[in-house]
């Protein structure tokens, strides 16, 4: 089972703007920890500072015994930090293959010359690098799009492909920005589905970054909730549900949490 990720009094500013302040969370290995809040919450620079994209002002960034903190995105992602971005980022000549195989480059143990010499170890190491990349993607339901160019599959396949080609760098932790952005319900479902699939059958934490709140309440096993950078609730679904921090953050006071009939409103589109 993967390692715990930990996050100890981050702090991130640009300007005079605070993104994050004094952000504390801790993702426990084999679970899927949802972060939410309004929009510009800090969520986006949460995930950039754990994948070294930024560089806290200040705080610490642990993965099991690893301080993450000053480590370069490559170093992290070697450690086994493996992420999903929310604009999709593929090379849409190329074929879902070619896309998931460049996942594989950190995991290559031969070096440039035998590769291109195609000499015998290489040839076994590139077979079994695509063995593995062709299981993935039947994991993920692209099994039988693997020969098609990234360009032609519908917007919910690429959105696969994406969470594919972080699954080919076989991570311990996975960070999903919106898999679920974009889609049509009954596509979102089985995106949901599928974040499940990757915590219970490949032992993989995840943390998550979603807007749709059924979706978060259905599969989170943990949910932290930021406002302008700082952490507001932190608990299960259950919890976060209960918290008037939360509903304030979200609907404002508590005079506008109510519908025309009086009936209390909450994000989760449902009455408590």
């Amino acid at each position: 089972m993967s390692a715990s990720l930990r996050l100890a009094g981050i702090s991130l500013s640009f300007g005079g703007i605070k993104a994050l302040d004094e952000l504390s969370l801790t993702v426990e290995p084999g679970t899927v920890h949802v972060v939410i809040g309004p929009n510009g919450a800090g969520k986006s620079s949460c995930f950039n500072v754990i994948s070294g994209h930024y560089r806290p002002d200040a705080g610490s960034v642990l993965f099991g015994d690893t301080d993450l903190t000053r480590l370069p995105a490559h170093e992290i992602a070697r450690c086994g930090v493996g992420r999903a971005f929310q604009n999709i980022a593929l090379s849409g000549h190329e074929t879902v293959l070619d896309n998931l195989m460049v996942a594989r480059h950190r995991l290559t143990r031969s070096g440039f010359i035998a590769t291109s010499l195609g000499l015998p170890r290489a040839r076994c190491e590139e077979r079994a690098h695509r063995e593995r990349v062709v299981e993935i993607a039947g994991f993920v339901g692209l099994g039988d799009k693997l020969g098609m160019p990234a360009e032609v599959l519908a917007y919910g396949d690429r959105k696969r492909v994406e969470l594919a080609r972080a699954l080919c760098s076989e991570p311990e932790i996975l960070l999903l920005d919106e898999p679920a952005a974009g889609m049509p319900p009954h596509e979102k479902w089985d995106i949901a589905r599928l974040v499940l699939d990757v915590r219970d059958a490949l032992g993989i934490s995840v943390l998550l970054v979603e807007h749709d709140m059924p979706l978060v309440m259905a599969i989170a096993d943990r949910i932290t909730v930021l406002d302008f950078g700082r952490r507001i609730a932190d608990g299960t679904p259950a919890q976060i549900r209960r918290s008037d921090a939360v509903v304030t953050a979200y609907l404002g006071s508590s005079r506008a949490n109510r519908s025309a009939s009086g009936t209390p409103r909450t994000p989760w589109g449902t009455t408590p």
